[in-house]
Formats: structure tokens, C-alpha cells, sequence
């Protein structure tokens, strides 16, 4: 402990030998009114022309070039974030052997710029070898709004925004669940485009209120998602200055009609039980299974829209469906269509590109095709849990069956050690001060959810032996099963504690992969064995499996073997894993007998 705080009393001094007050900015004008010290104040003008004078002295005990760079800088928020003011690079600057060197400058600062609570300047003197000193920071303050008594003083070559011609293209009639033609607007030339008499676009839709879109101001285009409300709807685009926020050129109006879709249905859903905010939980390395039925097409209104469906109709399947995902965390991210599905299900598994680090929203919607027609269908909400921390369980237990009052009693599922081997947050003198555990369960009968995620109580160690009550019953065809099949996870939660300015201490918490119980009369339909596994792990089955796809990854989801694998008979296949580090990895299986099976092992 001792150590370590003589190392940040080191750095601190380091820092404050690094960035000493050896550069002096000093304010001369603003706006051509003479001053002599900050705060600098924008008041209420969009641009600003600040007069600096700069001096630089180099400390005795520093050897300097004849020479290094300098630069003002402007932020509202710290100098990590600080920008290049406009003027502010000043090249190089010239000792002649001295220790002392000044210089001056004019720089300009933008209202917009700034926070309302304000900002600041400094002055930054960097030596040739990168070395570099800063002055102390000089305020920036200016009134809440810009007065629109201010005037603009722009360029004889800036476009008026009054004056520019403002035309949009074209009216369109649009199938519900279809997606409209790009809304196209005149272009014009933009040559002070960041100045406050730079020319601004708006664009406005009214009478839709489901509509998604997105305008792209440097091609002047408007595009729109694909309408899933039978409102008919108008689009224009308004252009005014930077400044002021006002549009006075307005373009003309485009309508666009909504007629009902000739794709009679698309709705898509899973078999699983949403939590309470409607969001579908998923491990990062399991697949979550969508479908819908498949979507029909009424010919009689594809070549009349005005048509009402009736019996009768000439009524046939889409040609083809497309499935497309998006990462909610940002409103703008666009659409991304899942290569190679084009089926009326899915199962959805994390995109590959998922960083392991933290949990992520995806929205997942299907859209049905026939010619040049498509009709999206709803969306479905997806978590996607990444494993991180080392915070995995194993294994999937397949029970056997001998009667309605015998059956193989459940073994426990083993966890791994949490740990947080690089530091959860960024600072000095993280630790982990120690971890507890919540193991959950679910319920399904029939394949289908019937609960969601709930505490086990009591359930707070480590590995967890299954409790819960396992009743067999007889199937349709007579064959006994258990009534409830259940399914586990394990939180962890790693309290830490880390010195940034003051000692903060938080608890960070991790899902674990998923681990089932199921049980069966027969023998596991598939089973994975010896597990643990040291060198060998056997895959056998009931049917055969010796045309599967087979792929193995481990906790971040890296893909360590694909279709290296030996065939022993039709119905059994083994693995090499012996160079395989000791951990937990997941195996995926895609047979058409099987469809997909995902296990877990452990290699030892």
C-alpha cells in the first residue's frame, strides 16, 4: 500500500514538472473592444474575434530547440476534450536560443460552441520532441440565448437561404408493411456550411406518427423505413441560416398514400416468455428461435388496391422473406440484414461483431417479399446477455425415465470462479473485495416458457444442485415425460473498489450461460461424454449425425473448432479437444434429423 501511494505522489509531481506554468495567455480584445484579463464573454454574438497574446517561457532546467508549435484550444467540458479554435494553429515558434518567446494571435469563437454554463480556452507550447506545456485556463462565458436583434454579417458569396430554389420529388402511393421510394430535394451549394450563415435544413412529416426516418443533409435526401401505420402522411423541407433557428424557404408538399398491403399477414413470435418490460433475455452464446406462418399474397388486391379480400381470392405464398436486425443502443443504427435467411423462421443467435464486454438491445423483424412488394412484420425485442467475468455453469442434464415414480435424480451444476481479471473500471488500486452469487430458474411445459426468470431462494453458492419438483407424465402417444422441463442461470455480483479522485466503491454484475434439465425415457437423444473431457469428448446420438455441422466456441465467443471431427459409427462422433485450455466451451449441432442442439463442457 505504502508503495503504491509513493507512486501516485511520483506521477502527480511528474504531471505538475510536465504541465507547468510556463505558458501565459493573456486576452487583448474582444469583438475590438480592448481588454486586459478573462472571462472572455461571447454575450449574445454567434461569432466572436478574440485577440491573444501569448508568452512562453521554458524552464532553466529544460533544454529547448530553436523551435516547437503552438495552439489554442477551445472546450466546454475538459481539456481531454479540447478542439482546435478557428486560428488557433499558430505553427512554429521561434526562440533564437533564448528561454522566452511570444506570440500574437486572433482567433474566432462560436456561441454554439459553448455550454450555457460556458467553457474555456488554454494556450498549449509543444517542443519538437512532444513535450508539452500548457497555461492555465481562460474562461469562456456567454448569455443563455442569441439575441435576434444580432446581426449577420455574411460573405457576398453566401447563399441566402431565401433565395435558394426548395423542391422536393415525388408524391408516391405506398402499400402498408412497404417502403417508400427516397423523398429527393434540390441541391444547393453550402460554402460556409459551419458558420453561423451557413445554410440549415429541416426536414417535417406530419400525419404519421409510426414514421422512421432518416435525412442525409449532404445529398439532401429523406428516407423512410417501412410504414407500419395506415396513415397517409406529408413530407417538405424548410432551409434557413445556422443562426437564429429560423426557416423561412419552404419547399412544396409531397404526399405520400397509404393503401392496405396485398401480403395479407406477417407477424412473427417465439415460443419464450418475455420479462416485465417485454424484452426476450438471451445468452450471448444461445439462439433464440422466431417464427410466423408463412405470409399469403391476394393477386386481386396487388392488381387493385381498392379491392376488400374476400373467399375466393386468388391467394398464393410471398416468394421469399429477408430478416433483419438492429442494435438499439442508438436510435439512428440502421438495419442490418442476417446473410443467408431467407426462411419463414430463424433462430437468432448474438451477432458475431457483440464485444463481450456488455449487454445489448437488438430489435428483430421479418420482411416478406413477392416480386417487388414487401410487408415488414412486428418487431421482436431481444437482450442479448454477454459471459464475461468468468461467470459460466455446466451442464445440460438429459434424466432418464423408468416409470411415473422412478426416474435419475438431477446432479449439480457447476459454476466457475468469478473473477475480473483485467480491472471493471479505470483508476488506481483496484480490487475485488469479494463475490456473491443468485442462481434463477424457468419453467417450460411443451417446449413452450411458462414463467420468467425468477430467484431460487436460498441459492446463493457457487454450484447449485437442481431442487425443484420433477413430476412425469404420459405424452399423447403414451410416452412418459416430465411435466415441467426447467432451465438455470447464475448472477454474479463482484463488489470493487477503485481510486479516481476519491475511493469508489460498486458492485458489477454478470448472467451466466444457461444450463437445462429435461428428461426422457429413452436414452439422451444427444449426449455429450466423458464431461468434463481431458483429450477426447464423444457426441452420440439416436440418429444419424455423422452429416452435422459442428462448431465449438469458447466464452467470447471465438470459434475454436469447426467440422474437425472423427466418425466412429453413423450415430457417434468424437473431438480432439486435448489442446484445448482448461474452461468451459460450447458446442453447437446442426443435423437435419436434429435441427440445432447447443451443449456445454468442460475441458479440464
Amino acid at each position: 500500500m505504502k508503495k503504491n501511494y509513493l507512486l501516485l505522489i511520483a506521477t502527480l509531481m511528474l504531471n505538475a514538472l510536465m504541465f507547468a506554468q510556463t505558458v501565459t495567455l493573456t486576452p487583448t480584445a474582444v469583438n475590438n473592444t480592448n481588454v486586459n484579463s478573462g472571462p472572455i464573454n461571447l454575450a449574445s454574438l454567434p461569432n466572436s474575434t478574440i485577440s491573444l497574446n501569448i508568452k512562453v517561457d521554458i524552464p532553466s532546467n529544460v533544454a529547448v530547440n530553436d523551435q516547437g508549435t503552438l495552439t489554442v484550444y477551445y472546450s466546454n467540458l475538459s481539456t481531454s476534450n479540447a478542439n482546435v479554435a478557428a486560428g488557433g494553429n499558430g505553427g512554429n515558434l521561434y526562440f533564437g536560443g533564448g528561454k522566452t518567446a511570444t506570440r500574437s494571435m486572433v482567433i474566432n469563437l462560436y456561441w454554439s460552441d459553448f455550454l450555457t454554463s460556458g467553457g474555456f480556452i488554454f494556450a498549449e507550447y509543444k517542443t519538437p520532441a512532444g513535450t508539452a506545456y500548457r497555461s492555465s485556463n481562460l474562461a469562456v462565458i456567454k448569455n443563455s440565448t442569441m439575441s435576434s436583434g444580432t446581426t449577420l454579417n455574411p460573405p457576398a458569396d453566401a447563399p441566402n437561404p431565401t433565395k435558394i430554389p426548395n423542391s422536393l420529388c415525388c408524391n408516391q402511393i405506398v402499400r402498408l408493411g412497404d417502403k417508400p421510394q427516397i423523398i429527393t430535394g434540390s441541391k444547393f451549394l453550402n460554402p460556409y456550411e459551419k458558420e453561423p450563415y451557413g445554410i440549415s435544413s429541416k426536414w417535417e412529416t406530419k400525419g404519421n406518427a409510426s414514421l422512421n426516418i432518416k435525412a442525409d443533409f449532404v445529398n439532401q435526401t429523406l428516407d423512410i423505413d417501412h410504414i407500419t401505420s395506415p396513415e397517409n402522411f406529408t413530407v417538405k423541407r424548410s432551409l434557413g441560416y445556422v443562426y437564429g433557428n429560423q426557416y423561412p424557404n419552404t419547399s412544396n408538399t409531397v404526399t405520400i398514400t397509404v393503401v392496405p398491403s396485398p401480403i395479407l399477414t406477417n407477424d412473427i413470435m417465439t415460443n419464450d416468455t418475455p420479462n416485465s418490460d417485454g424484452i426476450y433475455e438471451l445468452s450471448s452464446v444461445k439462439t433464440l428461435n422466431l417464427y410466423g406462418f408463412n405470409s399469403m399474397i391476394n393477386l386481386n388486391i396487388l392488381q387493385d388496391p381498392n379491392h376488400t379480400h374476400q373467399r375466393g381470392d386468388n391467394v398464393v405464398r410471398v416468394d421469399s422473406y429477408k430478416w433483419e436486425y438492429k442494435d438499439n443502443r442508438l436510435y439512428s443504427n440502421p438495419w442490418i440484414a442476417i446473410p443467408n435467411e431467407n426462411g419463414s423462421d430463424i433462430n437468432f443467435s448474438a451477432p458475431s461483431q457483440i464485444p463481450n464486454s456488455e449487454d445489448i438491445n437488438y430489435l428483430v423483424r421479418r420482411i416478406a417479399i413477392y416480386k417487388n412488394v414487401s410487408r415488414v412484420s412486428n418487431e421482436i425485442k431481444i437482450l442479448v446477455r454477454a459471459l464475461r467475468y468468468n461467470n459460466t455453469i455446466c451442464c445440460d442434464q438429459i434424466l432418464k425415465i423408468q416409470s411415473e415414480t422412478s426416474f435419475e435424480n438431477p446432479k449439480t451444476i457447476d459454476g466457475s470462479i468469478a473473477e475480473a481479471i483485467t480491472p471493471i473500471e479505470e483508476g488506481i488500486n483496484f480490487r475485488v473485495n469479494y463475490v456473491t452469487y443468485q442462481w434463477q430458474s424457468l419453467s417450460k411445459e411443451n417446449g413452450y416458457s411458462s414463467s420468467t426468470w425468477t430467484n431460487i431462494p436460498g441459492a446463493t453458492s457457487k454450484d447449485y444442485l437442481p431442487s425443484q419438483t420433477l413430476t412425469v407424465v404420459r405424452d399423447r402417444r403414451g410416452k412418459y415425460n416430465f411435466a415441467k422441463s426447467y432451465i438455470y442461470r447464475r448472477i454474479a455480483y463482484i463488489n470493487y473498489s477503485v481510486l479516481k479522485n476519491k475511493l469508489i466503491t460498486k458492485t458489477a454484475l454478470s448472467y451466466s450461460n444457461e444450463s437445462s434439465i429435461d428428461g426422457s425415457v429413452d436414452q439422451a437423444f444427444i449426449q455429450l461424454y466423458p464431461n468434463p473431457a481431458t483429450s477426447i469428448l464423444n457426441i452420440e446420438s439416436t440418429v444419424d449425425i455423422s452429416n452435422s455441422k459442428v462448431t465449438i466456441s469458447n466464452i467470447t465467443g471465438n470459434i475454436l473448432n469447426s467440422n474437425n471431427f472423427s466418425i466412429i459409427n453413423p450415430k457417434l462422433i468424437s473431438i480432439n479437444v486435448s489442446n484445448f485450455i482448461t474452461g468451459t466451451y460450447f458446442i453447437t449441432i446442426e443435423n437435419q434429423n436434429l435441427g440445432l442442439v447447443q451443449r456445454t463442457f468442460i475441458k479440464q
